[in-house]
């Protein structure tokens, strides 16, 4: 425990709650601003839950711990008005400025508002993430109208899995206000793109990911793609050049020269990820293309499930899929938009390219299941943006306008 644990707790429930509570006020309709209220106490109790997961299950393992630590030895040079542990190498927690290193910077940042806390700190950092999903359920509103909005704001605010692994100084955390950013960017007002904001989130997302800010760039490159260009405008031309270029770059940063090096670099990442007790046997050769996506998308199996966090994992990912069988239809309406819709074109391109990539370098349940949330945003979007009760609306709308156009072919043909 902390040397200020329940008191800066108590100071970040203040800032987190103002702060959510105003920025919901902003970007949610005023008819759905309830939830706004429920999530931020949900956060605080998933602050909580993982706190006792970190330090009654994983004895204070746990990588937020370890963040938290790193965060305070930033902090200390901080609190002298001393930079150096932003260039100076031997301070950082690894070779790389980015990375895991990245994070004890905000979390030092954290420490300075709230003291030092575990569960103050987590909980500041938590906004992130919070203000990320509305950012998504913003982008869902622009592209899709209010009829689904509030299933779709729902689902992403309180899905437990989305409050709990993010209740802390995380990746995970950063990456969802990252994403929650750059779609900003791809979907800005009337459904235009703006490059710079796109940028800033590609760029965040850099920052302790690099691996997942090059499969945004290859999954907007994908969508521009099969959006089949239908105008050859200067931004369009830009945006595609960007994203092939941020692409590119990705195998460069791994050290990917020759397609052939994908599956040596798979391996070294499946070796880092494979300590704790929930290790699985991954196959080798193309096989391994085929389970990849598997892991990520379907496991842990029943059969696999052995103790109460793989149980909640299970429930986890195939409550999802309940939810995907159960909204088929309209499942099989995005998919059939891939080609004129480049949201859902993006969204699920993404899909696939996180579970082939992630799937590849886990070898761990544990990590799976927290790391695989990054997807759920997109995933709900998939199954609410064409919607049974969406679709009659639009039908209603278009033969309204259908008959309006006859009514005034009528009145002319009178005159």
């Amino acid at each position: 425990m902390a040397s200020f644990e329940f008191p800066g707790f108590f100071i970040a429930i203040i800032f987190f709650s103002v702060l959510v509570y105003f920025f919901g006020q902003r970007h949610v309709p005023a008819q759905n601003r309830s939830v706004i209220g429920v999530s931020i106490l949900v956060r605080i109790i998933g602050v909580l839950a993982y706190s006792f997961v970190a330090f009654a299950i994983y004895r204070g393992g746990a990588d937020p711990v370890v963040y938290f630590r790193w965060g305070q030895r930033f902090a200390d040079y901080f609190k002298q008005f001393d930079l150096s542990p932003f260039f100076d190498k031997s301070t950082w927690r690894g070779p790389a400025f980015t990375g895991t290193n990245f994070v004890g910077y905000p979390s030092a940042l954290m420490i300075l508002l709230v003291g030092e806390s575990f569960r103050g700190t987590w909980l500041m950092f938590s906004s992130l993430c919070a203000i990320g999903l509305l950012y998504f359920a913003k982008v869902f509103f622009r592209a899709y109208g209010i009829t689904d909005y509030k299933n779709y704001l729902f689902a992403v605010l309180l899905y437990p899995s989305l409050w709990f692994w993010t209740a802390n100084v995380s990746k995970d955390t950063w990456m969802i206000f990252g994403v929650g950013i750059f779609l900003l960017g791809m979907v800005n007002k009337q459904r235009r793109q703006s490059i710079v904001v796109m940028a800033f989130g590609l760029f965040w997302c850099y920052l302790v990911r690099p691996q997942v800010a090059a499969m945004l760039a290859f999954s907007l490159a994908g969508a521009y793609f099969l959006g089949s260009f239908k105008k050859f405008t200067f931004q369009n031309v830009v945006i595609l050049v960007v994203a092939s270029a941020g692409a590119l770059y990705f195998l460069s940063v791994v050290g990917v020269s020759d397609i052939t090096e994908v599956t040596d670099f798979a391996v070294d990442q499946r070796r880092k990820s494979s300590y704790g007790g929930s290790e699985i046997t991954l196959v080798q050769g193309p096989l391994a293309f085929v389970q990849a996506p598997v892991n990520i998308l379907f496991r842990p199996f029943p059969w696999e499930v052995g103790g109460i966090l793989q149980i909640i994992s299970f429930f986890d990912i195939y409550i999802i899929w309940f939810m995907a069988f159960r909204n088929w239809k309209a499942v099989r309406r995005s998919i059939g938009m891939i080609r004129k819709d480049r949201l859902i074109a993006f969204s699920i391109i993404f899909i696939l390219l996180f579970s082939v990539g992630a799937g590849l370098a886990l070898s761990n349940l544990g990590l799976i299941a927290r790391q695989r949330i990054i997807l759920y945003p997109f995933m709900f979007m998939v199954i609410y943006a064409y919607s049974d009760k969406r679709m009659a609306l639009v039908r209603r709308k278009r033969r309204k306008l259908y008959q309006n156009k006859l009514d005034s072919i009528a009145k002319l043909q009178k005159a």
